[in-house]
């Protein structure tokens, strides 16, 4: 069975939506918890004296509350072996995008100790391509076919 026509067509529009990159630093015990957490504000408080704006700034901590939140997953064991800070940015300005990348690995040797995990180096950019369905009145649209011979 089948129902009649609908008077619009279903579309898939993607555009572009800004730029993002994501990089990890993987702190050991003792203290893990809190050096991720230190590196965190560290890494922030830069980013803003540099003046970059982004639309959304991420951390997790992958290890302590990546999966649930930190609302969830309440208080980490003060013992933990190790916590990779996963931090991620989003803009629309790709040269403040392409700066965050380059902070990361200053982190290493003057951030808080027992840092390790940055093997893969610095995050590369991204361009984030956005997904809009949408409908679109049929009346709107000229149907046609045209084959183009090469």
């Amino acid at each position: 069975k089948g129902r009649p026509a609908t008077d619009s067509y279903k579309v898939s529009i993607s555009y572009s939506s800004g730029f993002k990159a994501v990089g990890s630093l993987v702190y050991s015990w003792p203290d893990a918890y809190k050096k991720a957490q230190a590196a965190d504000r560290i890494l922030r408080a830069r980013l803003e004296g540099l003046g970059l704006k982004f639309e959304e700034v991420l951390t997790e901590f992958v290890g302590v509350n990546a999966c649930h939140g930190a609302k969830l997953s309440g208080e980490p064991s003060s013992d933990l072996a190790e916590v990779a800070m996963r931090i991620g940015v989003r803009g629309a300005d790709q040269r403040a995008v392409e700066r965050f990348t380059k902070e990361l690995a200053p982190l290493v040797l003057n951030g808080p100790p027992t840092v390790t995990g940055f093997a893969g180096g610095r995050p590369k950019v991204e361009e984030i391509v956005a997904y809009w369905p949408a409908l679109m009145p049929k009346a709107e649209v000229m149907p046609m076919v045209e084959v183009i011979e090469t």
